[in-house]
């Protein structure tokens, strides 16, 4: 965690309510409902390639051919994920 110095402003000084409400910055991961706004723009690229080449001879070269049968269930699946680990602790999906 980073430390928020104030080095204009003696040590003896205090702040009252108001003067720390206008205390400004720091990161909005820590206390998400705060006024402070932390923006994350990240592009990635990625990129599936997929072919597929499904044949199904049954039956070829069958003068009386009977009950034949053929079950073909081609299936294909992708997924991309991108983690950007950000800090400790901290990842962006």
């Amino acid at each position: 965690m980073k430390t928020l110095t104030i080095q204009d402003l003696p040590v003896t000084e205090q702040l009252d309510r108001r003067a720390m409400s206008a205390v400004r910055g720091g990161s909005s991961f820590y206390f998400p409902g705060y006024v402070s706004k932390y923006d994350l723009t990240f592009n990635t690229q990625q990129l599936i390639d997929q072919k597929q080449s499904t044949e199904s001879h049954n039956g070829v070269n069958v003068a009386f051919g009977e009950d034949i049968t053929s079950n073909v269930k081609p299936k294909q699946e992708a997924h991309n994920t991108s983690n950007i680990n950000i800090g400790s602790g901290f990842m962006v999906r």
